[in-house]
């Protein structure tokens, strides 16, 4: 019987990060050890070290990953097509994202906040990031006429929070995320708000 070609060492980094995560997002940040990544990851502790310097770099690249799938879906609005659903299509790839992220949003949202100032730079990194681009498109409809004139660093916060809360709350509560039902959900709140206007 021949034997499997040994990996390559981008896929064996790779396979080592994929186990990372799958541990992290199990144990958690402090509750995980090199060992259990090892025993995920199937191979000894040196080939760890070929590519890791420690769980906190392994930890760090687990971040930026995570936080490059869940940004990297989002696609630049097309102005000469319909805005209005090129919105809605992003709202469902950022959701669907989540959503197969699974329990590794604890990475993203609890446990890079609790490691070290370093995780806390790493996930204000990120915030920075996604707060640049929803506030940069909230501008870009403003000037198009499809998004109120006003403030712009607090509706993107807020719509962030719109996105991280539902995530959170249903990981806690060991419910599904309905990717289809949060993004509709976010969508309608855009394009009608939550009150009715009673004085027209």
């Amino acid at each position: 019987m021949a034997r499997a070609a040994p990996l390559s060492p981008a896929e064996r980094r790779a396979s080592l990060l994929a186990a990372a995560r799958e541990v992290f997002a199990e144990r958690g940040y402090h509750g995980a050890s090199v060992a259990d990544i090892l025993t995920a990851a199937g191979v000894a502790r040196g080939t760890f070290y070929n590519h890791f310097e420690s769980k906190r770099d392994v930890f760090a690249a687990v971040l930026a990953e995570l936080m490059g799938q869940i940004v990297g879906v989002i696609r630049p609005i097309d102005v000469q097509r319909p805005v209005i659903e090129q919105v809605h299509e992003n709202l469902r790839l950022i959701a669907r994202g989540m959503a197969e992220a699974g329990d590794a949003v604890r990475i993203l949202f609890t446990d890079a906040q609790s490691v070290d100032g370093e995780g806390e730079a790493a996930l204000g990194a990120f915030y920075a990031v996604a707060l640049d681009r929803v506030e940069r498109a909230l501008a870009a409809g403003q000037g198009l006429g499809l998004v109120r004139v006003g403030e712009t660093r607090q509706t993107a916060r807020c719509l962030l929070g719109l996105l991280k809360e539902p995530v959170m709350q249903a990981r806690l509560a060991h419910e599904p995320l309905d990717a289809e039902a949060l993004a509709d959900a976010i969508f309608a709140l855009l394009r009608g708000g939550v009150l009715v206007d009673q004085e027209r």
